[in-house]
């Protein structure tokens, strides 16, 4: 696992990290930062979800 993440990492440019920056004073800043972590964290939950829910459906055998 560690290897493809440094195999991914090094394939992606480090300029697509980089920008310029955005306007932080800007009155929607605020809200868009938190839709984001939100998503990803809602990205995350569903994840985690469908993780449990296969490996809890291979332990006992069953099948959907």
């Amino acid at each position: 696992m560690r290897t493809k993440l440094v195999a991914v990492m090094a394939l992606v440019p480090s300029s697509a990290f980089a920008h310029s920056g955005h306007d932080h004073g800007h009155w929607l800043s605020d809200p868009i930062h938190v839709a984001t972590v939100m998503a990803i964290a809602a990205i995350a939950l569903v994840g985690g979800y469908f993780l449990v829910k296969n490996k809890l459906t291979k332990i006992s055998g069953k099948e959907d």
